[in-house]
């Protein structure tokens, strides 16, 4: 590779000067990327220092909590561009050829298919790739894995066209990077602007800001303020990237290879910052899931935002269930961004601030603690998140993902006692159930000695009802009378009620979810309670339950529950 090249003198026009001073506060800054950008900014300076490419001498730069004074020179804006941009050229081999690509060499390898060795031709190309320089002391070794993340998104989202991806190219072939030069001028118009009291806009481009265009529909610019633009080369240093995987209707999961969440920090204060960002890609998780990192693997591309801050509260050891939350940052704002062809779709996007109850509620899905519920089902820790972030019962989001996915997909499907395979909605279900009965009880245990005993959540009654239909109708296939306890069967005939029970909650399932509304409500009175319950009189559980079931208001509740119910006790 050949060695890079000092950039050229500029040739200076007389009166300009040698030293641009911008003074950036945070409350001015319009968006959190150009926030992001800041605080990117500050610690790339930081990080050229720690590896001797910068000396104090050639920075001028203050940091405070909200706001930042740096003295821009042509040759400090070069090698921060530089730093940013380095490139390196790479062998990479593939199975198909590239349209309007050479191919360097072809090889031959042997791989196994189906248990059997084949032959399989490879084609070598050579690619300029990102060296990410910033990120050496914390991505190197086994957790090279976040780096490719990293420059995966950088060539597929912002640098997604050929064309955007010319500063990496400048820089893998040994020259300095004409970022550096341009944003120079640009600070030149900034500072001349500034003498006559105005201030100088230049046009936005999608590699720096996504979602920009030089001039949208309706011919209407895209401009911003030429010092806060230059901003927006940093922000990709801290933001955090995760992988939102996809549930097919059978259940199955698969990570797309273009789909990323872009988690983007709103600093709010910049010393804590730039002091606490380090440390948290340090304390990123080395394990891999597929070809991407496992804590990067999301269920929900809001809940990159909500990762971001436990990490965050995590590492400032925050006491969140105490309600002591203090961030270095306002917000978390999120895309979900997808490259289709040549274009690059904003599939989401939404902002979420820290609070002690999205904070408390995710860290109990996530990273459950004590004796709460590990869910392992990507589809039901899914509900729970949505439930979670749009202040919703915790059961109210499955009806919508039982319409979309196969009955199947929910119903307990048998395995052998060594026979391993993926996470069961079921089992997740009957977890939650599990863990409400376990609370309801805790909540007994308290309240004894009270003169009126409180009365079963609705989600408890319900199951309970489940419950009975289920069990007492298996029994009743069976030929074995409904007052015989399972524990007194031998194995054969509670196996023979298991798979009976399984079938009939099948069944229910399928009817339950194709009524609706007082369709669904006689359904429900005539079959599912035609098992009979037991409530206990000492209690309103019936009045609670009834009430309910008679409240148009309450009828889908009553739908998501059931269906769970049922697929928790299948």
């Amino acid at each position: 590779m050949a060695k890079t090249k000092q950039p050229p003198t500029p040739k200076s026009k007389s009166g300009d000067p040698s030293e641009v001073e911008v003074r950036y506060d945070l409350s001015v800054l319009p968006t959190a990327f150009h926030k992001a950008g800041l605080a990117g900014l500050v610690l790339l300076i930081e990080s050229l220092k720690q590896r001797r490419a910068l000396t104090a001498e050639e920075t001028k730069c203050t940091v405070a909590a909200t706001e930042v004074t740096v003295t821009f020179t042509e040759p400090l804006l070069q090698k921060l561009m530089d730093d940013l941009y380095d490139a390196r050229e790479v062998e990479v081999a593939v199975k198909s050829k590239w349209q309007g690509a050479e191919v360097k060499r072809e090889e031959t390898v042997e791989e196994e298919v189906d248990g059997k060795k084949t032959r399989t031709k490879r084609f070598i190309y050579d690619q300029v790739q990102p060296k990410g320089a910033f990120f050496d002391n914390v991505f190197d070794g086994d957790k090279e894995i976040w780096r490719k993340l990293w420059r995966d998104m950088l060539w597929n989202i912002p640098r997604g066209r050929p064309t955007t991806r010319e500063p990496f190219n400048q820089r893998a072939s040994g020259k300095p990077c004409k970022e550096g030069p341009n944003a120079w001028s640009e600070l030149l118009k900034v500072h001349k602007a500034r003498t006559k009291k105005e201030f100088h806009t230049a046009a936005l481009s999608s590699a720096l800001f996504p979602g920009a265009q030089a001039v949208n529909a309706e011919a209407v610019p895209f401009e911003g303020r030429a010092e806060e633009n230059l901003l927006l080369h940093f922000w990709p240093l801290t933001a955090l990237l995760y992988v939102p995987q996809e549930i097919e209707r059978d259940g199955s999961t698969n990570l797309p290879a273009s789909s990323y969440t872009v988690a983007v920090p709103d600093v709010s204060d910049l010393c804590e910052f730039v002091t606490e960002y380090p440390k948290l890609l340090t304390g990123l998780s080395a394990e891999v899931r597929g070809y991407r990192p496992a804590q990067a693997v999301i269920d929900l591309p809001a809940e990159g935002a909500l990762a971001f801050l436990e990490d965050l509260a995590v590492l400032t050891r925050l006491e969140i269930e105490a309600g002591k939350l203090r961030f270095s940052i306002g917000a978390v704002e999120y895309l979900h961004l997808v490259k289709a062809g040549n274009n690059v779709k904003l599939m989401a996007a939404g902002r979420v601030a820290p609070d002690q109850r999205l904070l408390v509620g995710y860290r109990a899905i996530v990273r459950p603690t004590g004796t709460a519920p590990h869910y392992r089902n990507s589809l039901f820790r899914r509900g729970l998140l949505l439930a979670l972030l749009d202040g919703e019962s915790w059961y109210q989001p499955f009806g919508r993902s039982f319409v979309t996915f196969d009955a199947g997909v929910f119903i307990r499907q048998p395995r052998k006692d060594d026979e391993k395979g993926p996470p069961q909605f079921a089992s997740d279900a009957s977890k939650k159930f599990r863990h409400l009965t376990t609370l309801f009880t805790q909540t007994l245990e308290m309240a004894v000695g009270d003169s009126v005993q409180p009365p079963k959540p609705l989600e408890l009654l319900v199951e309970q009802v489940i419950k009975s239909y289920l069990l007492g109708k298996a029994k009743a296939k069976c030929n074995i009378d409904k007052k015989t306890k399972l524990s007194a069967l031998g194995k054969d005939e509670q196996k023979k009620v298991y798979d009976k029970k399984r079938d009939i909650a099948a069944e229910a399932f399928l009817a339950a979810r194709s009524r609706r509304d007082q369709d669904f409500v006689k359904y429900f009175s005539e079959v599912i309670c035609s098992a009979g319950t037991y409530f206990d009189k000492k209690t309103s559980d019936f009045q609670v339950f009834a009430t309910a079931l008679n409240d148009p208001n309450k009828t889908d509740s009553i739908k998501a529950l059931t269906l769970l119910a049922l697929s928790a006790n299948s």
